[in-house]
């Protein structure tokens, strides 16, 4: 079986769609969906967002799947360098796990694994850029902190859950891999975070609010919206060609 965990459901609505069958994920506690792409089974969960979410999830969900072939913690993620853009694909190399203290662990990634989705990439086509991500225990919302994450950390992208889902992976000896996509360029400005709750899923009465209080944001808003379905769209595609490159 093959895992895949990704943070909120919109993120995965493209690739979900592929599925040649899917049903409910039957896993107490645990939200998501399975099926099966090509010759594999597939099981799709979601963490909501943030570190510990992502931690909790993880080992609940290894310690009720079994066995595990391969898993894949993927979804949107920030631009840390420049020409990343909107529907880029990453893949990560190694992470940096910063702490609320500011303090950072590097996780390096196994080479075979690394190669295995460098090779699924490569044999649909499909360009990638590959380098460190860091996971952060909040969201980097300026382009001056985006700057400042880079210049300390050497970072391509940023996010919130990999570097902790790989860790208890790997601890258990699951081969795991890391594939997001760019949601916002490194010079853009995460606009209207707070209109969403820790399952990615809109809030109307903040969203609301928010627009009266920043009525400009709406511009903002819309470019937002139209980067997911590009970062969805190109997250389906790299999934769907590593998942059945395994079969």
């Amino acid at each position: 079986m093959i895992v895949i965990f990704y943070a909120f459901s919109r993120e995965v609505g493209t690739l979900k769609r592929r599925f040649e069958t899917r049903g409910a994920l039957g896993l107490e506690g645990l939200k998501g969906f399975r099926g099966r792409l090509g010759a594999n089974e597939v099981a799709a969960i979601a963490t909501g967002i943030g570190i510990e979410r992502a931690r909790e999830t993880a080992r609940r969900a290894f310690e009720s799947l079994s066995p595990v072939d391969f898993a894949i913690s993927t979804g949107v993620a920030g631009a840390l360098s420049e020409g990343l853009a909107a529907g880029d694909v990453i893949v990560a190399d190694r992470f940096v796990l910063r702490s609320e203290a500011g303090a950072d662990r590097i996780v390096a990634m196994n080479a075979p694994e690394l190669d295995r989705v460098k090779e699924a990439l490569r044999a649909a086509a499909i360009h990638f850029s590959i380098g460190a991500i860091l996971t952060s225990p909040h969201p980097l919302v300026t382009a001056a902190a985006k700057r400042r994450a880079k210049a300390e950390t050497g970072a391509i992208a940023v996010e919130m859950e990999s570097a902790v889902i790989a860790l208890e992976a790997t601890s258990r000896g699951i081969p795991f891999a890391c594939v997001r996509t760019i949601l916002d360029a490194a010079d853009e400005e995460v606009i209207g975070a707070e209109v969403a709750d820790e399952e990615g899923r809109v809030r109307p009465l903040r969203a609301a609010g928010f627009i009266v209080r920043h009525p400009a944001a709406i511009v903002t808003l819309a470019r937002i919206a139209r980067n997911l379905g590009l970062a969805s769209k190109s997250l389906a595609d790299a999934i769907e060609a590593i998942v059945r490159y395994a079969g």
